[in-house]
């Protein structure tokens, strides 16, 4: 971590390009000589340019949610990413040296502009002012994004475990870094801190508009709070804080086709996202939040998949022609064998009608840690769901059994000695051997929600807050507190836009499977449908000193055995090491992480 090189390295990664369109010129920045007061709206550019590219945002990415229990890779890598997805990390890695690295790198830009704007006192303008609060915003969710991934969550032990080093100052010389890790609570304290200061530089005067979504916001910094006090278990500010936005009347859910196919618009002309990292045409078509998950155009691997947890969780209800009905559904591309094997469309193909029926389940495997994919041929006779003769003998029925659960219908099927396997209904998908080159024990589905943007490609402008979140913020405070309906109500404005049904005190009472459904179980699985992928549910579950279930099909029982099958919130596997390129060049001798 050179700090030395950050005022320089703006001219590494910042170009001014004078007279350029918005799209062109999207968060340039300066050149580094002859820095002053003069370029703090170019330097500010350089701040959001710094998100971008190889940076905290970008290669932040992997830690956030390839290690989550909604995803699967179909095969294995060399690839040091890989290592994140099994937990078996590497201490030197281009995602971690890059987030790390480039983060600071962001932090020293942003240190920078909050000094100059200082320095100018009462001769600050209000666009000067509005740039401190853009810079505050910025600087935050830097140290947010990296406490979480190189250090314990908050939920253990914030007081004692260490969290990143703390620079916020742009001084250039080595020397001044600080001496060791602050703690986690310090590190929170300080985002705290800088997004209460960008709410009050980010208040505008009466009658000045907001910035597009493309920029922080005052609403952009009261909805980062919203999620940072959540984390921290202080409930009722992260009541306030998501109550505010969503009280302030700027955003709105997107509806149906909207929806479904979020990732497609172009971030300003969006009207649920509160803020982004904005990606143009032909200057960020390389985006690590999209090229696993899908391909399209030639452009792509497509070798990580949903999880059949997750996919389980999102197909409890189907429609008239037995395919998900969920909205969100809409995100998950699955590659049937009907289709073809060089059938790569974006969004499959809705209008056909299928013939070739599964039903899919997971089974451990018998000579290894892992689980794989089980298909069985299917055919539906006078309204069931019937096994095909040539498999049938393993089970106690030929029939599909099924369940009410979560409002929907859950399947299932009884082995011949009692075990329970509990699997979806679907066409045929194929294998990732015969689609991918991949594995032959896993299927091949792919993600869309993090691509297509203006219909090309991988591109994709990273949301970082959009509304939807503020819903299930203030629900899951509800929950907490025991204000069930209040929490429903909030739950179902959610569910409603799904197009699923909505919850009520009576359906809770039996919705688990004739058991009771625990309102702080319904706000979670809630959140985990909504934001898949979005890098939330690995936190979710950890700040809540969960567990990341992985007993699932995917690669990561392969090289790392059954020990990360479970992941408990306290794992030392659940933060990142600090990168060694970086540790060695630091000039004090920090506390590695275990």
């Amino acid at each position: 971590m050179k700090f030395k090189n950050i005022a320089g390295t703006l001219s590494l990664f910042s170009v001014v390009l004078a007279g350029c369109s918005l799209d062109v010129k999207m968060y340039d920045g300066v050149m580094a000589e002859g820095i002053s007061s003069e370029n703090i709206t170019e330097l500010t550019y350089g701040s959001y340019r710094h998100m971008k590219g190889s940076g905290i945002v970008n290669y932040g990415y992997a830690a956030r949610e390839f290690g989550s229990d909604d995803v699967t890779w179909n095969g294995t890598s060399t690839g040091s990413t890989y290592k994140i997805y099994d937990y078996t990390r590497s201490i030197s890695t281009t995602q971690t040296e890059y987030a790390w690295e480039l983060g600071y790198r962001a932090i020293g830009n942003t240190n920078l502009v909050i000094e100059l704007v200082d320095a100018l006192g009462e001769n600050a303008s209000t666009e000067n002012i509005i740039q401190r609060g853009e810079n505050y915003y910025l600087r935050a969710l830097c140290y947010f994004y990296m406490v979480n991934e190189f250090a314990q969550p908050y939920s253990n032990n914030p007081e004692s475990n260490p969290g990143v080093p703390l620079k916020l100052d742009s001084n250039p010389d080595v020397m001044s870094l600080p001496k060791d890790r602050s703690t986690v609570a310090k590190v929170y304290e300080q985002i705290v801190k800088d997004l209460q200061s960008a709410i009050v530089d980010l208040t505008l005067p009466a009658g000045m508009s907001p910035k597009s979504n493309n920029y922080a916001t005052k609403e952009a910094a009261e909805a980062l709070l919203a999620r940072v006090y959540l984390y921290m278990g202080d409930f009722d500010n992260a009541y306030t804080m998501a109550d505010n936005v969503i009280k302030s009347g700027r955003f709105s859910l997107e509806q149906g086709e909207r929806y479904a196919k979020y990732a497609q618009w172009v971030p300003e002309d969006n009207k649920e996202t509160i803020f982004c990292v904005r990606h143009v045409k032909e200057k960020d078509d390389i985006n690590v939040f999209s090229d696993m998950f899908i391909r399209i155009d030639g452009s792509g691997w497509e070798e990580m998949s949903p999880s059949n947890p997750h996919l389980q969780l999102l197909e409890l209800h189907l429609g008239e022609d037995d395919m998900p009905a969920d909205l969100r559904s809409k995100f998950v591309t699955k590659r049937y064998v009907e289709d073809g094997v060089s059938d790569y469309a974006v969004y499959g193909h809705p209008e056909k009608v299928y013939e070739d029926w599964t039903f899919v389940y997971s089974e451990k495997e018998a000579k290894s840690a892992g689980y794989k994919y089980v298909q069985l041929n299917i055919t539906k006779e006078e309204g069931k769901w019937v096994i095909d003769e040539s498999q049938a003998d393993n089970f106690q029925s030929k029939y599909i059994q099924s369940e009410p659960y979560n409002l929907g219908k859950r399947y299932y099927v009884l082995a011949n000695d009692g075990t329970k396997y509990i699997g979806r209904i679907e066409p045929k998908v194929f294998d990732a051997a015969t689609k991918r080159g991949k594995m032959s024990q896993y299927l091949v589905y792919a993600y869309n929600k993090n691509a297509y943007q203006e219909e090309y490609k991988g591109l994709y402008s990273p949301v970082i807050s959009r509304y939807a979140e503020m819903f299930l913020i203030r629900a899951e405070v509800n929950a907490e507190k025991g204000n069930v309906e209040l929490a429903l109500d909030d739950v179902n404005i959610i569910r409603r836009r799904a197009g699923i049904p909505e919850w009520t005190v009576e359906n809770m009472k039996t919705a688990e499977a004739g058991e009771p459904k625990d309102i702080k179980k319904i706000v979670e699985e809630e959140r985990r449908l909504e934001f898949a992928i979005e890098g939330l549910r690995t936190y979710d579950v950890l700040r809540k000193r969960g567990t990341l279930d992985r007993r699932y099909p995917g690669s990561h029982a392969i090289a790392a055995g059954d020990q990360f099958l479970l992941v408990p919130y306290n794992s030392p596997a659940v933060c990142q090491y600090i990168p060694q390129a970086q540790y060695d060049a630091y000039p004090y001798k920090l506390e590695q992480n275990p």
